[in-house]
């Protein structure tokens, strides 16, 4: 089967595919927040989506390699190999693309636990784990930074998932995890930086709707009672690596 041209037609097509093979496949990434928010277009935030990303449960990566294959993907047979458990490749040759499936959960910098969440929302993870998955890198490029900014310039941050960004859900894994909640912390920091010193040009009202909202966000982190393993963790502080290193994977 071939695949479509346009990145975002192409994404609705294998999410609707996987459905009929009950396969629970959920976007994340750029293209997940682009799709929820207007703003993608701003000619601030705008930016290019070059590749799909993808969660899946255990249940659904058993049936990953024969569904692309037959959607018109090669495996990136070396990498699937030995990591296929929690992540799994593949590449639209023709068009030059690339499919990034996490399993389970997404595991980069840190561990961003999504059993049970996957089917909150029909296409997307939920948008607390979109803003998670994007706050929880240590090195922030700038393509990341436009993405936060554009989720939380559309998404009101409060309780509940219902197009808004649960703060709830931040806070509580963040209250689990010192590492996590450190890098959202800092995150938060630099996204703000990123406002004040005009590396993006966005009208006063939309600068001071994010930094409210990025507010809001971190208040809850901060307020969320603590496990005495964060206590125990948060003494060491940032003079132990707190994170783990993350390669890109090269074809």
């Amino acid at each position: 089967m071939s695949t479509l041209p346009q990145l975002e037609d192409e994404m609705y097509r294998l999410v609707s595919e996987a459905q009929k093979e009950e396969i629970c496949l959920r976007l994340i990434g750029g293209l997940a927040i682009k799709i929820h928010s207007p703003s993608a277009n701003h000619r601030a935030l705008r930016r290019e989506y070059p590749d799909i990303d993808f969660v899946t449960d255990k249940s659904g990566a058993r049936k990953l390699g024969d569904f692309l294959a037959a959607m018109g993907y090669t495996p990136n047979k070396t990498f699937n190999t030995l990591s296929g458990d929690r992540r799994q490749l593949y590449y639209d040759e023709p068009r030059a693309r690339q499919i990034d499936v996490f399993i389970g959960d997404v595991t980069m910098c840190h561990k961003l636990p999504l059993s049970g969440r996957l089917h909150v929302e029909p296409v997307t993870i939920p948008l607390a784990e979109l803003f998670l998955s994007k706050a929880q890198i240590v090195n922030l490029n700038r393509k990341d930074v436009l993405d936060l900014l554009t989720l939380v310039l559309d998404h009101e941050a409060g309780p509940g998932d219902e197009e808004a960004i649960n703060v709830d859900r931040i806070a509580g894994l963040c209250a689990k995890d010192w590492g996590l909640y450190t890098t959202v912390s800092m995150t938060i920091q630099k996204m703000r930086d990123f406002l004040a010193n005009g590396s993006v040009e966005l009208e006063e009202s939309e600068t001071q709707t994010i930094t409210q909202r990025l507010a809001t966000i971190q208040k809850a982190m901060d307020a969320a009672p603590k496990t005495l393993a964060w206590k125990a963790r948060a003494k060491l502080g940032t003079r132990v690596r707190w994170y783990e290193e993350v390669e890109e994977v090269q074809r």
